[in-house]
């Protein structure tokens, strides 16, 4: 049996409204890139049709059930450890790419070194991602655009811009994009300490960052997101609000290194933390704190094996924010 030139897998669950749209248009996209592929659906314990849709309708597709619900990134890692390609293509459930959407995403890792438009070359072998542009199935909205970070208010936080070509950029979200295979597992993949779900791609994108790889954003690599808000449904609008909040801050704690944005840190997160409980707010941060403090002693091992040969301030400067006020 041949090696595909590249794997794409989709993580599903309850995704049987939108499954069959998703799975058409990559395998329309796919043949359109001219190489040999698969497909994999990694389903994670749906209790809706699904399953019977994938076997009855897609046949060709490699089909990887969960007994019990594991969530997004452990689902995702199941099929990128199961994928033989030599490119990971990650895609949401809800996915609707145009037809250009894999030839453009593929043709940057199939030349060495990759050219930019700008100028700029990037050594194959340090290409670790190309991020997709995506816009809202319902009124097309941006949904996701080339994904920098700024430092605010005493923290990294995502920041995005809307580039008319491709680019370099920090953060590659796994829900439309294609990525170096054999880098995504030495670092690692998706870190389970995220699970359910929200920011383990971030995580990713940074560990890869910091150890001198390369994210690209191709606006011309284009899909609709339909956004049916599975996280929401699951576990509902303020918890998901309390798991966003919680994985930011384990983000932070497994990743930043630089001694004075650290120290900025601590001392800012305190007064968030004071203004939250005189404000009377719902305390979102104080819940999301405790619930970190649940998973410090994972966050620290994962901090531990992450490389920081590159620095905080220099990625921030890179990747939009300018020089970093402390």
């Amino acid at each position: 049996m041949s090696t595909p030139a590249f794997s794409i897998v989709v993580s599903n669950w309850e995704g049987e409204a939108w499954l069959a749209r998703t799975l058409s248009a990559l395998l329309l996209s796919g043949r359109r890139t001219g190489l040999d592929f698969e497909t994999l659906v990694v389903d994670d314990a749906s209790s809706d049709g699904s399953v019977a849709l994938v076997r009855e309708r897609f046949p060709g597709v490699r089909l990887i059930v969960n007994d019990h619900n594991v969530g997004f990134g452990e689902s995702t890692m199941r099929g990128a450890r199961a994928a033989r390609g030599r490119v990971l293509v990650l895609c949401n459930n809800d996915l609707v790419p145009k037809e250009e959407f894999l030839p453009n995403l593929l043709r940057w890792f199939q030349s060495d070194p990759v050219r930019l438009r700008d100028g700029s070359r990037v050594a194959r072998a340090r290409l670790f991602g190309v991020a997709a542009r995506t816009l809202s199935w319902f009124d097309g909205a941006p949904n996701q655009l080339c994904m920098g970070a700024v430092w605010q208010g005493g923290r990294l936080t995502p920041a995005w811009s809307a580039p008319e070509s491709a680019c370099r950029c920090l953060f590659v979200q796994a829900g439309a994009a294609a990525y170096d295979r054999e880098a995504f597992l030495r670092l690692g993949g998706l870190d389970g300490v995220f699970a359910p779900g929200y920011w383990e791609d971030y995580d990713l994108s940074y560990r890869a960052a910091k150890e001198g790889l390369v994210a690209l954003y191709d606006p011309e690599a284009l899909a609709l997101h339909h956004g049916g808000g599975s996280m929401q449904r699951r576990f509902g609008a303020g918890r998901v609000a309390r798991l966003k909040a919680r994985n930011h801050l384990l983000f932070e704690w497994m990743n930043l290194s630089d001694p004075t944005l650290l120290a900025a840190y601590c001392g800012r997160l305190a007064v968030s933390l004071g203004r939250e409980w005189l404000s009377g707010r719902s305390p979102t941060l104080t819940w999301a704190l405790l619930d970190a403090l649940c998973l410090l002693r994972p966050a620290l091992r994962g901090r531990l094996v992450r490389q920081h040969i590159v620095g905080d301030a220099e990625l921030l400067r890179a990747h939009g924010a300018g020089t970093p006020s402390y």
